[in-house]
């Protein structure tokens, strides 16, 4: 990209984020929205030329299987008849076996429910699947060297695509912003139990267990002890300067 394309593509995604955060950024926050804003136009710039592959210096199979057929003087429907009847062929190839798991695999449309639908545990069903895949791979190609793998699976919501996730927490900060709602930074406020540090710690020591006051006050065991032990050290630390002033 040219300097003056790169200035531009920053410029619009910092003056964009600037209208949706609710507080003022960083200046750092707003040098990296720039930085990827320049970074996902590379990339589309890369795909619109066919270069989005894993080697930029490469053409994408996908890129010149489109513009083969959508240039040529007429369109064939050669490719595709060709696939379906290898499809066909290869899917009677296959045994049983493989073709349950294929089958329950696009059914489910989620490997934890197919390995469900199999009642298989995970290692056993990536093995069968592994298995069904390479015996695919091995008959489309009839006889040479099998492809790698065209792709991953990414099914489900943890792998939900990179601008969904962009757009989605643009809506919510729009959203936040006509509601009025500021989001919360920092750590969230001291809980007020309606009882002092120093009375929590003189109840503990005259027998009371951290149990029972967790269970009066609601609490968690855990800020009990957090608030005798915060207690325990105030009270050193006075025990301490009454000393010094005595000594002094």
């Amino acid at each position: 990209m040219d300097m003056v394309r790169r200035a531009e593509t920053a410029w619009e995604a910092i003056a964009e984020h600037l209208q949706l955060v609710p507080l003022r950024p960083e200046e750092t926050e707003l040098i990296a929205v720039g930085w990827k804003a320049m970074k996902a136009q590379r990339y589309q710039d890369l795909q619109a030329h066919g270069l989005g592959g894993r080697d930029k210096a490469l053409v994408s199979r996908a890129f010149l299987r489109y513009w083969s057929s959508a240039s040529a003087p007429a369109h064939s429907h050669e490719d595709l008849i060709v696939d379906r009847i290898a499809l066909a062929q290869i899917w009677l190839a296959l045994s049983p076996k493989h073709r349950r798991i294929l089958t329950v695999l696009a059914e489910c449309d989620d490997r934890r429910d197919a390995e469900r639908a199999m009642n298989m545990d995970t290692t056993t069903f990536t093995r069968v699947l592994g298995s069904a895949r390479k015996v695919f791979f091995a008959l489309w190609h009839e006889g040479e060297i099998p492809s790698k793998m065209w792709g991953y699976d990414r099914i489900a919501e943890r792998h939900q695509n990179v601008m969904s996730l962009v757009r989605l927490r643009k809506r919510r900060a729009l959203k936040r912003k006509a509601s009025g709602v500021v989001p919360r930074k920092g750590r969230p406020p001291v809980k007020d139990l309606g009882v002092s540090n120093s009375e929590l710690l003189a109840r503990y020591e005259a027998g009371e267990t951290c149990k029972k006051l967790a269970q009066e006050f609601s609490v968690s065991r855990s800020l009990i002890t957090d608030r005798a032990d915060k207690a325990r050290s105030a009270r050193a630390a006075v025990a301490q300067k009454s000393v010094a002033e005595e000594t002094k």
